[in-house]
């Protein structure tokens, strides 16, 4: 039995990366091609698909990665008593969505690295990065597909339902984010509402439909369902700032650039912060070298003296720590008293206190 939430993380990751393989197996096939989708008329070209999907998707997969996602999924699904081994494939959903996520935000974004090497368009061109984020958004479908004939009518709806409308809102969050980093939509004056409101559709999204799922192939009513939604919004907001924290004060093991968030040109929490309480001065320098989207590295450093100078770094840990802990108190009273439900405080705790 998992003695805290970081380590049932830990002993779900093998279980995670086998059902990664079950939808994007590492050599692509026929018999797979077959499996997923069907009979087709004509001949696939086995080795293009492996050179453009296979090979960097599982390049980039086999870097690691935390498995959060999924490993919140199953949890919740074990929360409320439901069948694991039924519903482990969904697990699969989540990751999949997520890390297509990752991969186009990286050439969005132009960053070099990701997980302590060069991003996937830097190895394999942006052509077969993009096609590949983008094939793993659809393939993370796959257990609806292979699944549905398993649940009554009424709950897939309400899956298909939950994954849509969730990766509608992903690519809310996205272009809220973009348009702030390039100086658009009055990126000065971005308010915390709406830094919020961005976080919680960029990075809330898909532990929020972690969540949504759980409560839907579990039977639960869809007011447990947003309850349990709420809560992983939340933490994945948490989840957000901490990492915002990190990208300006590094721990050892930070496997992307240091400062990227400011060469982005990023409006996070810290600089919403920054912007609101510095003198004029301090300001339009702090503007100015965001909107020079330098890799500069004394120039990085002046700009993370003056978010340090207002407080802005120790104001965003304290809020996200406020944030997971009134969100705990309104959901814990919906979660039946188990290991599970310890094991999910434990997670919330973490995710504000990590250092990877």
């Amino acid at each position: 039995m998992s003695s805290s939430g970081l380590d049932y993380i830990k002993e779900k990751k093998e279980d995670i990366e086998s059902l990664l393989e079950r939808y994007v197996p590492r050599k692509i096939d026929d018999e797979y091609i077959k499996w997923l989708t069907g009979e087709h008329r004509y001949d696939y070209n086995m080795e293009a698909l492996n050179d453009t999907l296979s090979e960097p998707i599982w390049d980039y997969l086999d870097r690691g990665g935390k498995r959060l996602r999924p490993a919140l999924f199953m949890l919740f699904v074990e929360a409320f008593g439901g069948d694991i081994e039924k519903l482990k494939d969904f697990a699969a959903t989540i990751e999949l969505l997520h890390n297509g996520s990752i991969m186009v935000d990286d050439i969005e974004d132009d960053s070099d690295f990701r997980r302590g090497k060069p991003a996937t368009h830097k190895i394999f061109g942006v052509d077969i990065a993009i096609n590949a984020g983008n094939f793993m958004y659809f393939a993370g479908f796959g257990p609806l597909m292979k699944k549905s004939n398993e649940f009554s009518p009424e709950t897939m709806v309400r899956a298909y339902n939950a994954v849509s409308k969730e990766m509608i809102i992903i690519h809310h969050g996205q272009g809220m984010d973009i348009a702030w980093h390039n100086g658009l939509a009055n990126a000065d004056n971005v308010t915390e509402g709406e830094y919020l409101q961005m976080c919680a559709n960029k990075t809330g999204v898909l532990l929020r439909l972690a969540a949504r799922l759980a409560a839907i192939l579990t039977g639960q009513d869809e007011g447990t369902e947003e309850a349990l939604a709420e809560f992983a919004e939340t933490i994945g907001i948490a989840f957000q700032i901490q990492d915002d924290i990190m990208n300006i004060e590094p721990p050892e093991k930070w496997g992307k650039e240091i400062g990227d968030d400011i060469n982005e040109g990023k409006r996070t929490l810290i600089v919403i912060h920054t912007l609101r309480h510095a003198t004029e001065e301090d300001k339009k320098r702090l503007l100015e070298i965001l909107k020079m989207h330098t890799k500069d590295t004394d120039l990085i450093s002046e700009a993370i003296t003056i978010m340090k100078k207002y407080g802005s770094i120790d104001y965003a840990r304290k809020f996200a720590k406020e944030l997971v802990e009134k969100s705990w108190k309104k959901v814990s009273p919906v979660i039946p008293d188990t290991h599970a439900k310890e094991l999910l405080r434990s997670i919330a705790t973490y995710l504000v206190e990590r250092d990877i």
